[in-house]
């Protein structure tokens, strides 16, 4: 039981809480009852605003009261009782309503005379703050060591890695504009570590990364861009023949890139270093996610209106798209794939790295129009399709052939750490041909695919020489690691 004084001081922060909580309260009701001088007094201030959106705002405001209501409720509780996560809980709570109380009194957005209120819960929560912050307080809340598994160096190292490798090294965001990476980095670092994630954690190998890639493209290119179906972004209609609304040529290309450039290259290159343990604790995972979509919308304010103003995809192929999404993460989380009955003797490490950058340089340059085209191959018309069938048996040639190789007693890490590198080499040499326009960025691209192919070379040497990270556990329900004779153990990749 808690000493008098420390359970005088909780109960402080708790009547803190319901004060902060009654004036959110006060400060709705009276917005809903004044909405029409409030209204006016925000139409005053901003003449050229809808009245109509307006109004909505107002009557949101109640919603998020009420949701804040019961959470608190139940913090307080939690609080009372001397759970640690409630005390962090409130600690964050109470830094982040004051941050946003205080942007609504800077802003001005009601009458003065609501903001009187604002002022009040904003010094109820500097209140808040300070009490829940003494030493009386902490000490009653001591931090307790979470056994739990976590790598963030990992996790680092991943976030930072996929947006470079699927904008930067391809050539895609140019030198002059590679100030907009940050832009990208929700989207990708948390979406690709998300993925990785709870793929891992649902005991998946890489087939799954590639479906669960697909989904990712389908959400970045689909929903948050809207480029799978735009008439006018990025010229991606003139490619090929559309059907059904959708753009072919540019579906096929930047769906299958995604899923293995943006998704499944920087997760094995991450986990040949760090393992193929979860790399994050739940909360980490939950709030990954939800940065990944925050990302995804943050691309959909900024991208569309300005690149392809006065375009919105219809609401059928958006829920078509979710459908199709939703479907894949099914698979990519429950199906597995066993693997082929019909291994192979892979190839010479060297002769696969130099495989996998003839087979990824063909892809691209068979459905990507480079060089001036207008489309694939520089056809014309419904002759892309033909470009565009042959970089899909490209594809799946390249796939039953890493299949059976991986199934062999012969594949080591080292093979598909090569393939990697490899690809890694292919993309960024189509990069200089297809997306570099000057001599800094060709010149930039060409040292990219010498450094890559340089450290590719080293990185699988010194696993060849037996240095790499140390083994870990595989998740419980993982893919069973395969040890060979002459080599590391290393997972199969289905």
């Amino acid at each position: 039981m808690l000493p008098t004084h420390q359970h005088r001081a909780i109960r402080t922060v708790v009547a803190l809480l319901v004060a902060s909580l009654a004036l959110g309260v006060v400060f709705a009701v009276l917005t809903l009852l004044f909405r029409h001088d409030v209204l006016a007094y925000q139409l005053a201030r901003q003449p050229g605003a809808d009245p109509d959106e307006l109004s909505r705002t107002l009557w949101t405001r109640p919603i998020p009261v009420l949701v804040v209501a019961v959470l608190y409720v139940w913090v307080a509780r939690q609080l009372l009782a001397g759970r640690p996560r409630a005390y962090r809980r409130v600690r964050i709570v109470s830094v982040v309503g004051f941050v946003a109380i205080a942007w609504l009194v800077a802003s001005a957005a009601y009458p003065l005379w609501l903001r009187g209120v604002q002022v009040a819960q904003l010094a109820v929560l500097a209140a808040l703050i300070v009490a829940v912050n003494r030493p009386v307080v902490r000490a009653a809340f001591p931090k307790v060591a979470d056994p739990r598994p976590r790598n963030l160096r990992a996790a680092a190292l991943l976030a930072v890695l996929a947006p470079l490798v699927a904008e930067v090294s391809v050539g895609s965001t140019s030198l002059r504009e590679i100030w907009v990476i940050p832009l990208y980095v929700p989207i990708y670092g948390a979406g690709v570590l998300f993925i990785r994630e709870v793929v891992r954690r649902t005991g998946g190998g890489v087939v799954n990364l590639l479906v669960m890639g697909l989904a990712y493209g389908l959400v970045e290119e689909g929903l948050a861009l809207q480029s799978l179906t735009s008439r006018h972004l990025y010229g991606a209609a003139d490619w090929a023949p559309r059907l059904f609304g959708l753009n072919t040529a540019y579906a096929e290309a930047n769906l299958a890139y995604h899923a293995v450039f943006s998704v499944t290259i920087p997760i094995v290159l991450v986990e040949a270093r760090f393992g193929a343990a979860p790399y994050l604790r739940r909360g980490g995972v939950i709030g990954t996610g939800v940065v990944a979509l925050l990302g995804a919308a943050l691309l959909r304010i900024s991208v569309p209106p300005s690149e392809d103003p006065g375009y919105t995809m219809s609401l059928s192929a958006v829920l078509l798209t979710v459908a199709v999404v939703a479907a894949l993460v099914v698979v990519g989380l429950r199906v597995r794939v066993r693997p082929s009955v019909r291994p192979a003797g892979p190839p010479p490490v060297a002769a696969l790295a130099a495989l996998a950058t003839a087979a990824t340089f063909a892809f691209l340059g068979l459905v990507w129009p480079f060089a001036g085209a207008r489309q694939p191959l520089f056809t014309h018309g419904a002759w892309a399709l033909l470009p565009m069938t042959g970089a899909a048996l490209v594809a799946v040639a390249v796939f039953v052939a890493l299949r059976r190789w991986s199934a062999g007693p012969q594949w080591t890490l080292r093979h598909p750490l090569a393939a990697c590198f490899g690809a890694l080499v292919g993309h960024t040499a189509f990069g200089i041909v297809a997306h570099a326009d000057t001599l800094p960025d060709r010149g930039f691209l060409a040292v990219v695919a010498l450094v890559t192919a340089i450290a590719g070379a080293v990185i699988v040497k010194r696993i060849g020489d037996g240095r790499r990270a140390p083994a870990v556990p595989p998740a419980p329900g993982s893919v069973t690691t395969v040890s060979t004779g002459s080599g590391p153990a290393h997972p199969p990749a289905g």
